[in-house]
């Protein structure tokens, strides 16, 4: 009966933390884990309901729930208690969004979150300004295409997207422009992809007036340092990590490699979103970038390799 309401539920002891060198426990009042809901349309929400059906001794026993609107958050319950195993309907003002945040007070599952309200019918859906791009120097499309990450909109109930194949390290493509574009918000969004979504991504814009062509002979390259303190830069990377190159003969295997985005003779390139971490089955929204500015090519690169469900450029064209 419970997996007909399974729903959301944390971890456990996530504001408790153990310290034997010291022995004691650590409690933090304010840990907890949310989630964020994104409304498919802009709406003017009146009433919430969130139900704790059959988590009878694990439901979240507070809640606080905020609604975001492009920028502006209104708080809308504040530490609103939960019953276990129960339905609860909340009236609010009603108040604008397009995504529903809900922090979780410490523990616990639920089984359902509904939104009521009606959709605004005034506003103008943003475009994604990659379906308008050409797409190109793509490093890895074993499984899918950027093309088709461009268009992912989670539709489907299944993996799709841009996957690489499990051999690459350090994926790349680039998007050009007629017209230079200034970016408001970049989106990744890793849906279903559970067990195979990359570790992170990295995005740099090419303003007017530089070619592609040279300047793609000088984008940010990956590095490798290695334990014994050495820095290098290999022409292609994807050769050096498969060969096993760091592994010189006769010597043991270092323990760990760091591996950073080499920025050093990529003038052209401006740094947007120099580096990201990217979560499995997540809807990564970015909208505050490293530079500003006008830019007729965007360079994404994603580590180490992995599928992506969607990829999405909000902004403006230059008139």
């Amino acid at each position: 009966m419970g997996a007909q309401y399974w729903g959301f539920e944390t971890n456990r002891h996530l504001a408790t933390e153990a310290h034997p060198e010291e022995q004691l426990l650590r409690f933090r009042p304010n840990a907890g884990h949310f989630l964020c809901l994104g409304l498919k349309t802009r709406s003017l929400v009146s009433q919430i309901d969130i139900d704790t059906r059959w988590f009878t001794g694990n439901h979240v026993p507070e809640v606080t729930v905020v609604l975001e609107d492009g920028d502006d958050q209104v708080i809308v319950l504040s530490h609103q208690p939960l019953r276990p195993n129960e339905p609860h309907h909340f009236v609010i003002p009603p108040t604008q969004a397009e995504r529903c945040r809900v922090l979780c007070h410490q523990e616990g599952g639920i089984a359902r979150i509904a939104l009521f309200g009606e959709v605004v019918t005034n506003t103008v859906a943003p475009i994604n300004l990659l379906e308008q791009a050409r797409i190109s120097h793509v490093s890895n499309d074993h499984y899918g295409h950027p093309k088709d990450a461009v268009f992912g909109n989670r539709l489907e109930h299944h993996m799709k997207g841009w996957e690489s194949a499990r051999s690459g390290f350090g994926e790349q493509a680039v998007f050009s422009f007629d017209q230079p574009i200034a970016l408001q918000a970049f989106v990744v969004d890793t849906y279903l992809h559970r067990l195979n979504a990359p570790l992170s991504c990295h995005l740099f814009g090419l303003a007017p007036g530089h070619d592609l062509t040279n300047s793609m002979r000088s984008i940010p390259r990956w590095s490798v340092q290695l334990a014994r303190g050495e820095r290098i830069v290999p022409d292609d990377f994807q050769s050096y990590m498969q060969g096993r190159h760091y592994a010189k003969q006769g010597q043991p295997w270092p323990d760990a490699l760091i591996i950073q985005l080499d920025q050093s003779h990529s003038l052209d390139w401006q740094p947007l979103l120099p580096f990201q971490a990217l979560k499995p089955d997540t809807y990564h929204h970015f909208d505050t970038f490293e530079t500003t500015g006008w830019f007729q090519h965007l360079l994404f690169l994603h580590y180490p390799n992995g599928g992506i469900h969607g990829l999405k450029a909000f902004g403006d064209y230059k008139i």
